[in-house]
């Protein structure tokens, strides 16, 4: 075998064997050793790269031309990985739980379910962990964070609540969440509180499984919650053409998501020039792809009303502000919003915008929610609590037997 053919050989079983050892160090490790992984993919590179430019241009050239070319492409590579490590440090292209737990987590390999449901593993415990909290939560056999629900008694008000992780509660423990007190204020009213939130949800999934799981709790009052993020993540997941006829719901992940988490650079092409978001969801992010959205979630609140209606129960829609609506004191409604509301009021569906709430209570917004996180902190949670048990009380929801065989008032501050 010819030297130069020796040489390329070498250099391309080089390359696979790093290729593949960055494989191995990041999949095997649940993304956990991404700067291993990345030293080991730009090693793969740089003798790919090398290959390549040979065979394509210089088998017929000069010894000292392919010194020199050589060198050309590890110099290129060295200031690749410089740029690569800037970025890398400055937390530029860092993910959300990049910058809220300190590490990457795959949205993507969550989004493929081995059934129509967006919940938890049942009967399990979670840890909610994150740079500026730790919280603990166990799972009932619905895969919801919540105690094992009981049959409903007929004295009793039952009050669903469905929604992402703003419901669920996540940055609070389970007594303090938004649900839960609720129950505590009308705790002589015999109301009780099931919370159907789950961090990562959205109206689509929540329908889902009002309607096949949790309809049978007989719900008196159901509270369904949307904010932004519900249209980020219809625009990517789309409607009911999500649920697959074999039982299994969402998209299978790329399979090149590998190299997304270990590099950097490969999230600044993918984001800012194919047009992915963090979730590898694809280019989603066109104002048609989000109008889809709103249309989308409009529709399901419709089907929400039907249904509801149909098991006599109260339905009430709530507008959850994020801190990134804010802007110097005033709120910024979310995409869709205004369209959301003018369709809920044209089919008289009762519904209520929390914005105006933290604005109302004073202090500087920011103090409302946890400032890396985002989520609600205790004193957020308890406005927004606030402005939900307020409006049912102001619908005097509480004080109407809605077929109960005892009536009850709500209790007063």
């Amino acid at each position: 075998m010819k030297p130069m053919l020796r040489l390329l050989l070498k250099k391309s079983v080089i390359s696979i064997v790093f290729g593949s050892a960055a494989y191995v160090v990041i999949e095997f490790s649940n993304f956990y050793y991404l700067f291993l992984g990345n030293i080991l993919l730009t090693l793969s590179s740089l003798f790919f790269l090398e290959t390549v430019i040979t065979v394509m241009f210089l088998m017929r050239a000069s010894e000292e031309k392919r010194k020199n070319v050589s060198y050309s492409v590890r110099i290129g590579v060295g200031l690749l990985f410089v740029a690569e490590m800037i970025i890398r440090f400055s937390g530029f292209m860092q993910t959300y739980p990049e910058r809220t737990d300190g590490r990457y987590f795959s949205g993507a390999r969550n989004e493929k379910l081995g059934s129509w449901y967006w919940v938890h593993p049942a009967n399990d415990t979670i840890k909610n962990e994150k740079k500026e909290f730790v919280f603990y939560r166990t799972t009932n056999s619905l895969g919801l964070s919540e105690k094992e629900i009981l049959p409903k008694k007929d004295s009793v008000i039952r009050i669903l609540a469905l929604g992402d992780s703003f419901t669920e509660g996540v940055g609070l423990s389970y007594e303090k969440s938004w649900v839960k007190q609720m129950e505590n204020r009308w705790k002589d009213a015999q109301v009780e509180t099931v919370n159907a939130g789950i961090g990562g949800s959205d109206p689509v999934y929540e329908f889902a499984i009002y309607r096949d799981k949790l309809v049978s709790l007989e719900s008196n009052i159901v509270i369904v919650t949307i904010n932004s993020t519900d249209i980020q993540d219809i625009s990517s997941r789309g409607g009911f053409e999500r649920f697959n006829e074999d039982g299994t719901a969402g998209k299978e992940p790329p399979s090149w998501e590998w190299i997304y988490a270990a590099n950097h650079l490969v999230r600044m092409f993918m984001n800012n020039v194919l047009g992915y978001s963090s979730d590898l969801s694809g280019n989603h992010n066109s104002e048609a792809d989000k109008r889809r959205a709103v249309k989308i979630v409009t529709e399901v609140v419709g089907q929400f009303k039907q249904l509801t209606d149909q098991e006599n129960a109260k339905l009430l829609i709530v507008l959850q502000p994020s801190l990134g609506s804010y802007e110097n004191g005033s709120y910024l409604p979310f995409f869709g919003q205004q369209e959301i509301e003018a369709y809920l009021k044209s089919n008289e569906i009762d519904f209520v915008d929390a914005s105006q709430s933290f604005i109302k209570n004073g202090g500087e917004i920011t103090t409302y929610f946890w400032p890396v996180d985002t989520h609600f902190n205790e004193k957020g949670y308890a406005v927004f609590g606030k402005t939900v048990y307020e409006k049912i009380e102001k619908l005097e929801w509480l004080n109407e037997s809605n077929d109960l065989t005892k009536p009850v008032k709500s209790k007063s501050n």
